[in-house]
């Protein structure tokens, strides 16, 4: 698996991404993402492509700028999403999307990495437990904050 920036050549096959209809509660759209990162320069949209197939989409920033964000907490950085297409689900390509995009944060030098997901999520947050996540609360809606300390 590779990540990838978006580009005009995959956004289409990012946007087309979908989960099952169970699913569709827990993260927003890959077209809500993509909007959010046109108007915020610090977010990082990435595709998942295994062999030439864009199959999952994460995005992730500095913990700075954002208008949700009530503190700065530079050095930090906040995963808002991620997700694996429902056709490609069950392969493994969720650990692979995270270990990738775990990867190319710490290459910045990061205190810490946060998560948010919601808590009937179960996978998820068997997947970010299992990666190190420790759970430290909620936000405003109620979803599970986790992080990794580095």
């Amino acid at each position: 698996m590779n990540l990838e920036q978006i580009t005009k050549q995959n956004i289409y096959k990012v946007i087309k991404l979908s989960l099952s209809e169970q699913q569709q509660k827990f993260v927003s759209t890959n077209a809500f993402s993509m909007a959010e990162s046109a108007v915020n320069p610090d977010y990082q949209p990435r595709a998942a492509v295994m062999e030439g197939e864009v199959v999952g989409f994460a995005m992730y920033t500095e913990w700075v700028n954002a208008v949700w964000m009530k503190e700065q907490k530079p050095s930090e950085y906040y995963i808002p999403r991620v997700m694996i297409d429902k056709s490609y689900q069950g392969k493994g390509y969720g650990r692979s999307l995270m270990e990738l995009l775990l990867d190319e944060i710490k290459e910045k030098n990061p205190r810490a990495i946060h998560i948010v997901y919601c808590a009937k999520n179960t996978a998820a947050k068997n997947l970010y437990d299992s990666l190190g996540f420790v759970e430290y609360g909620k936000d405003d809606c109620g979803d599970i904050l986790a992080k990794i300390q580095l």
